[in-house]
């Protein structure tokens, strides 16, 4: 019985130290679509991931994200597997992710979970910056259907903000 609950408490034990993502993992992926500068926040735990980076001034994604300056074309990318930048003139992300919902919920869905699952791994302080962020015309959004996270490029506030949630 003694081994038994020794191995239990083991085995819990090591399931907490889990972590969705690992800091130096996610800034080695970022780093080739953004210019990175110093961690401004990171937090990952089972369940979600949220981690906001400084950026350079005027900083953008590279070509290696495919752009997509339609809904349509970046459904299709999604369908496809493949991270997309939504360059939808004037519309944030937060726009962009309901729009979205109104073609495909399914879709819409995914999109959106990945935006809210990460917020349990949030600060007050970085829940506020996401909020402006996603709200914000200026901002990108690329989303990652390989892992379901969402990252949005703040060009204002010179920040990247990634959150992804397990499930």
């Amino acid at each position: 019985m003694t081994r038994l609950l020794t191995c239990l408490l083991t085995a819990l034990a090591l399931l907490s130290g889990c972590a969705l993502d690992k800091e130096e993992a996610l800034r080695a992926q970022l780093s080739a679509w953004v210019d990175l500068g110093e961690t401004f926040f990171f937090q990952s735990s089972m369940s979600c991931t949220a981690a906001v980076f400084h950026t350079a001034e005027n900083p953008r994604i590279t070509s290696l994200v495919g752009r997509a300056r339609s809904l349509n074309t970046g459904m299709k990318m999604l369908e496809a597997g493949r991270p997309v930048l939504f360059a939808v003139s004037g519309k944030s992300p937060n726009a962009v992710t309901e729009d979205i919902m109104s073609r495909d919920l399914p879709q819409g869905l995914g999109v959106l979970n990945s935006g809210l699952a990460g917020v349990s791994c949030m600060t007050d302080l970085v829940k506020s910056v996401y909020y402006q962020a996603i709200r914000n015309p200026a901002s990108s959004l690329v989303f990652v259907p390989e892992t379901g996270a969402m990252v949005v490029l703040d060009k204002q506030a010179m920040a990247l903000i990634y959150v992804r949630g397990n499930g």
